[in-house]
């Protein structure tokens, strides 16, 4: 790609959003949503248009959700990881002596040659393996990656959905999210970041995938989907147990039935989101105490 003096741009804002699970040597496994930014520089056509936006934006929405959307990324050459690749298996240990181990299909994982996954390489390697998709026309694409824009509270998990037949079936994708409480109808943003805060880095999973006792040191989880066998062995500090399954609606209902038990006689309204512009509501209350 070889943009000329007479060339020009076009920039497509919010592309898609890149929902993924990230391991990091200090952190762990985190939950991590990005909005992608594209701007292509190159020549017009005949029909006077770079790159009509429609097909553009269907084109780079497809072709970046086909490589980290929805997948655990993995930094190869991370401190404490030793992968098996071919068995799709991994273990990890972070600086601090958190362990996890992970087994799924190569679908769900995106491997890089690196120590760590940062938005501006991950941007270049993306736009390594785009471009090439792009028209003739197109000298050079350009990606930025930025995370929404959040005043409020915000947490981030992991999960994995057993009988999602899309990608949410991925066990260890994730989302970092807002998140909303209201008692009795008025907003308690400090109920809402005492919860955020205690949910940075979780793993929300279900019940019936476990593999282990519930009440063990270590939890394991474990499911067949459509795309292959996944499992996860992970401390139970770092897990949250989900009587269904872990999707945004549970999610939402959980936490609006843990606060109406600390909070009796009050209405309580969670507004929970997944990754970017959606979510679930959960309302509930509890009699007061007598």
């Amino acid at each position: 790609m070889n943009p000329g003096d007479d060339s020009l741009q076009l920039f497509v804002e919010h592309v898609t959003h890149i929902d993924c699970g990230v391991l990091d040597a200090e952190a762990g496994l985190r939950g991590a949503t990005w909005l992608v930014d594209a701007t292509l520089t190159g020549r017009r056509g005949d029909d006077g248009m770079l790159f009509d936006f429609g097909p553009a934006k269907k084109l780079l929405k497809a072709e970046i959700d086909a490589l980290v959307d929805h997948r655990l990324l993995v930094p190869a050459l991370a401190p404490g990881l030793e992968i098996d690749v071919d068995a799709g298996r991994l273990d990890f240990t972070t600086t601090s002596g958190d362990r996890y181990r992970y087994a799924g299909p190569a679908s769900a994982t995106t491997i890089f040659d690196a120590t760590e996954i940062q938005p501006r390489a991950l941007a270049r390697w993306l736009e390594e393996r785009v471009g090439p998709k792009l028209p003739a026309n197109v000298d050079a694409l350009k990606i930025n990656l930025r995370p929404e824009a959040i005043a409020g509270p915000v947490y981030d998990y992991t999960h994995g959905l057993a009988a999602h037949d899309g990608n949410c079936q991925r066990l260890a994708h994730g989302h970092r999210c807002r998140l909303a409480i209201a008692l009795d109808g008025v907003d308690r943003t400090d109920i809402a970041l005492a919860w955020a805060q205690a949910w940075q880095g979780v793993f929300i999973g279900h019940r019936a995938d476990l593999t282990t006792a519930a009440d063990a040191e270590r939890l394991g989880f474990g499911y067949t989907a459509p795309q292959g066998e996944f499992a996860l062995d992970i401390a139970a500090e770092r897990c949250v147990l989900l009587d269904g399954p872990p999707t945004v609606e549970n999610i939402a209902d959980h936490i609006a039935g843990e606060l109406a038990a600390r909070y009796p006689g009050h209405l309580v309204e969670v507004r929970a989101y997944e990754g970017v512009g959606k979510g679930a509501i959960a309302t509930r209350s509890h009699a007061p105490r007598t």
